[in-house]
């Protein structure tokens, strides 16, 4: 009977009943042959022209229409703001306004976004270029357009974009001017200290900065590239779409849709290494067709394939796809696209499949294996996306073991960037589309839909992804706009897996020792195929806290309960009980004194305290539990919030003790509490995620754990040692280290565990009860 069974993933696909991906078609084989590298071939299509607009535009709120749009109107009320960029950024850099991360100066700020704001640009048209696009890769959020005093329209949808001819308009001499409207704005304040805006149900946006998370600054401007561009016009291709198939044999599936080809078209690629020397080829393939739609479906085989793995498991191998798109009427494209020679599939749980479950086993490249991961919050409430903060951020996170980020509902669809290196460093990203709590059944379905149609095909080629998932902890999470994500991802993609939210079908969210103000030790036995979601606030360190509450403010502890430390807290230390409350509940539990640096600290101890033991547990589950994801990594907004590394780029304490937790080759044990109320038996584990004991390795021989107990004033009380099965499993239970509770006393206890291996020490870490 278990062979009738189906999972919940076969189930919701059946009822979704997607059109076939691409993929599902039958491929044509087509030789790669050898080419020298770094010879010019003359085969590619030139790429289509382009023109940056971004750097300096005018930018000003109020005046008339007809003021703003007269060719001679000076704008002496404005000031310059460095496209792309928020409002608030623009008014920060001019001085009009103070650091809104600081103090309570965000009130100030937030008037800014309910405004309506100019932008104008002029500019020169470069010569030999055939542009006639103009596109906008990001305006927040309603914009209308004018060029050269001509209307162009309107666009709403923060992470849609918009696109205009303007083949008739452009001259060499130019005035571009956007309005961005006061929308999508609905101001419902829960206090006089407390703003908060409803609005971005009516929208799609990111939607963390509408003031239920540390922070109510609605975002407003251009906040990403405008350029000309020149039109492939009626014959054109999309973005190919890449995915392996099959990793040994270094099989890959090469995918286009071709739009309006009447005739035949010539698809030349080459593939080569990106960051190896890896052997790779090129391709040629004839193309006929007379239909308004028509795909090509390519497969090649790549010489001896270099994998992409993911962080602690192997090498991060891209290869770069350079393909040139030539139809024998019309322009040709080009487009450069990474890749990685990967397969993501999702294996059923122990004992199923289950009809009310997913199949949560991932399983890369054959090898299944547990996930170690974290939550993703958008980098900056200012919408400031520089490289080096995402390299920060991710390069923290590859170091603490991360393997997997949960791009999560109350953010956006990332960056190039944010993937580009998610894809260097082997971190696997669940990308949620920006709805949160069943926002799906409000916001415009047009623009939901056309942020999937703009950002699906955009990232779909990176190896780094691995799952969509249609918003975050949605109860109903059905209805028009969730079907329509579920199709296209299985549609455009279909070579990675959609989940309507998180938690859903054997995933869990766990905040009780936080929101309930339980017991630590209910973060120590949580239990779930897999955590979306789990954690504990703490405050950043008093160097970061020192950047956000002005100097007046430093000295009083406690804090006032309406000033600058309370207000950067997750609900601006408003409702009851309020954030200061359910931080300080935590503090008696670590110190006695009560002084800031003790808070900071207990609070911190309190935070790793609810979560290592979680990971540990979770670990040591497999393959019952398949992976975990802790909130979270990053903040949008300096506060007392989840996060391991604070706004500013600085690792919390938990981020360390988290970062033993995931190393891949760990001894550790494992608590129900963290007292001592009778005698302790504690598991003790062995993981070895990676394999070294089984990769032949001599390093890795007669290995042990040692675990040792001390009292307050650091004297041993006892210690036991375990010897390690050679067979190298993934988990292996050790035994029990066992401590009479006569024998502590009423005494804190440290417990040291030490992995050895040849006589040489290659994990450790400690524990307190």
């Amino acid at each position: 009977m278990d062979n009738l069974r189906r999972s919940l993933d076969e189930l919701e696909k059946e009822a979704w009943n997607p059109k076939p991906s691409m993929l599902e078609s039958i491929p044509v084989e087509v030789e790669l042959k050898p080419f020298e590298r770094g010879e010019a071939s003359g085969k590619h299509a030139r790429a289509l022209h382009t023109q940056s607009l971004n750097g300096p535009w005018q930018m000003a709120h109020g005046k008339e229409e007809k003021d703003r749009l007269d060719p001679f109107y000076q704008w002496e009320d404005a000031i310059w703001a460095d496209i792309p960029c928020s409002v608030h950024t623009a008014l920060l850099k001019a001085g009009v306004i103070q650091d809104p991360t600081c103090g309570l100066q965000d009130k100030e700020a937030r008037a800014y976004s309910y405004k309506e704001w100019w932008f104008k640009k002029e500019f020169v048209l470069e010569d030999g270029k055939n542009l006639d696009s103009l596109c906008f890769d990001g305006i927040c959020y309603y914009g209308k357009v004018w060029l050269n005093g001509c209307y162009l329209g309107e666009h709403r949808g923060m992470f849609g974009r918009a696109q205009f001819d303007v083949s008739e308009i452009l001259s060499k001499k130019n005035i571009l001017i956007v309005k961005i409207e006061n929308s999508p704005a609905n101001p419902k304040p829960m206090s006089e200290y407390m703003d908060n805006d409803e609005g971005w149900h009516d929208g799609v946006v990111i939607n963390c900065i509408y003031g239920w998370h540390y922070a109510c600054l609605p975002s407003r401007g251009i906040w990403q590239g405008v350029c000309l561009k020149e039109s492939a016009q009626s014959v054109f291709c999309e973005p190919p779409l890449i995915a392996a198939v099959d990793t040994s044999a270094g099989i890959v599936d090469i995918c286009l849709k071709i739009h309006g080809l009447c005739g035949n078209a010539e698809v030349y690629a080459e593939i080569l290494g990106k960051n190896h020397n890896g052997p790779g080829g090129c391709l040629h393939y004839e193309h006929t067709s007379n239909e308004d739609i028509s795909e090509v479906h390519l497969r090649v085989r790549i010489p001896d394939p270099r994998l992409w793995w993911p962080n602690d498991h192997g090498e991060q191998n891209l290869y770069e796809l350079r393909l040139s798109f030539k139809p024998a009427e019309g322009k040709g494209q080009y487009f450069n696209t990474t890749f990685g020679i990967r397969t993501i599939e999702m294996g059923t749980l122990p004992g199923g499949p289950y009809e009310d479950k997913h199949n949560w086993t991932f399983i890369v490249n054959g090898k299944p294996m547990f996930v170690k991961g974290s939550n993703w919050c958008t980098l900056d409430v200012l919408l400031r996306f520089q490289e080096e903060n995402y390299r920060r951020f991710l390069t923290l996170a590859k170091d603490q073991h991360i393997q997997l980020l949960r791009a999560w509902g109350g953010g956006m669809p990332e960056l190039d960037i944010f993937y580009d290196l998610c894809d260097e460093l082997g971190i696997m990203v669940m990308q949620e589309w920006p709805t949160c709590w069943d926002s799906q059944k409000d916001q415009p379905f047009d623009e939901l839909e056309e942020t999937v149609l703009v950002h699906m095909p955009r990232l779909r080629s990176h190896p780094s992804l691995i799952m969509w998932c249609g918003g975050n902890e949605s109860k109903e999470a059905d209805g028009p706009a969730m079907d329509m994500m579920a199709r296209y991802a299985y549609e455009l993609d279909g070579s990675r897996t959609f989940h309507r939210t998180s938690p859903w079908g054997g995933a869990l969210h766990n905040y009780a020792t936080y929101w309930d103000m339980e017991d630590i030790d209910v973060s120590l036995n949580l239990h779930a195929p897999f955590m979306g979601e789990f954690g504990m606030a703490s405050a950043p360190n008093k160097n970061s806290v020192y950047r956000y509450v002005p100097e007046e403010e430093r000295e009083i502890w406690p804090p006032e309960r309406f000033g600058s430390f309370g207000h950067h807290t997750p609900r601006f230390n408003q409702l009851e009980p309020n954030d200061m409350e359910h931080l300080s509940k935590r503090v008696p539990e670590f110190t006695d004194n009560h002084t800031m640096d003790d808070f900071i600290w207990a609070t911190q101890m309190a935070q790793a305290s609810a979560i290592r033991h979680t990971l540990e547990s979770y670990r040591c589950n497999w393959p019952y539990s398949t992976g975990i994801c802790y909130y979270k990594l990053t903040d949008v907004y300096p506060a007392c919030s989840w996060s391991t590394v604070d706004y500013y780029g600085v690792p919390k304490l938990s981020y360390f003790v988290i970062k033993e937790s995931y190393k891949p080759f760990h001894g550790c044990l494992l608590f129900q509490s963290l007292r001592i109320r009778e005698n302790l038996k504690a598991p003790v584990f062995l993981l070895d995620d990676a394999g070294f004991m089984t990769s032949g390795s001599d390093e890795y021989k007669n290995c042990k754990v040692s675990v040792f107990a001390y009292d307050d004033k650091f004297n041993l009380i006892k210690e036991s040692g375990y010897e390690i099965n050679a067979e190298g499993k993934t988990v292996q239970k050790l035994g029990y280290f066992e401590l009479e509770k006569e024998s502590v006393k009423d005494s804190p206890i440290f417990l040291y565990v030490k992995t050895e291996c040849m006589g040489k020490k290659k994990d450790s870490t400690f524990y307190w009860l």
